[in-house]
């Protein structure tokens, strides 16, 4: 799944691990405008039991970290 917010695009994926009892859940974030010189937020990582939640419960979780951290980054003034 891939989404833009505030000049950032996220690409978030959820696989299963090795054993698939976990949701492996990974988000990265680039700038919209390439200019990677300016910074980002870290890209975000998620481990998430696959008893308690679904594939697309797993990325909606990821999906609004990935919206926070972008949030924070730009209200600490680092945009």
């Amino acid at each position: 799944m891939a989404f833009e917010h505030r000049g950032f695009r996220v690409t978030a994926d959820a696989v299963a691990d090795e054993l698939g009892v976990q949701w492996v859940c990974h988000a990265l974030i680039e700038r919209t405008d390439g200019d990677a010189k300016k910074g980002a937020p870290a890209g975000i990582e998620l481990t998430i039991p696959r008893a308690k939640i679904d594939p697309l419960m797993a990325i909606s979780a990821l999906e609004h970290k990935s919206r926070a951290a972008i949030d924070d980054w730009h209200e600490a003034g680092q945009a």
